[in-house]
């Protein structure tokens, strides 16, 4: 099986605007940002029993359902009905609640790499 890896950059705020509290508790907000060197790397393997599995070698971050990157990777096998599973190895760099976007960062290097792991079982099941 080959791994996929993916970069999951920090990012920084230049200017973060707090417009409105939305209903569902969430903020609008108007950001200028932009990325920097730090980042977070996914290392991302297909299984073939439907289940995700996610590792790190950082002892403070979920490593279920209240991950991001979990998530995203649940999201997308759901979405397309994709039968196989995924391992997903996190090397996480980034600070956790440093107000860096790491988790958002994750979840969207997740959903790059599960593409591109099970991209064409997700293709066949009308991706």
């Amino acid at each position: 099986m080959t791994k996929i890896y993916e970069k999951a950059p920090a990012k920084i705020n230049l200017v973060l605007d707090v417009l409105r509290k939305r209903e569902d508790g969430y903020h609008e907000v108007e950001m200028v940002m932009t990325m920097v060197d730090l980042a977070d790397r996914l290392a991302l393997e297909e299984l073939q029993r439907d289940q995700i599995v996610l590792a790190s070698q950082a002892g403070f971050i979920p490593l279920d359902e209240k991950n991001l990157a979990f998530q995203a990777a649940k999201l997308l096998k759901q979405r397309y009905g994709v039968k196989k599973g995924v391992y997903i190895y996190l090397d996480k760099q980034i600070p956790v609640a440093a107000g860096l976007a790491g988790g958002s960062s994750d979840a969207a290097a997740a959903l790059r790499g599960v593409e591109s792991a099970l991209g064409s079982e997700s293709r066949r099941a009308g991706a």
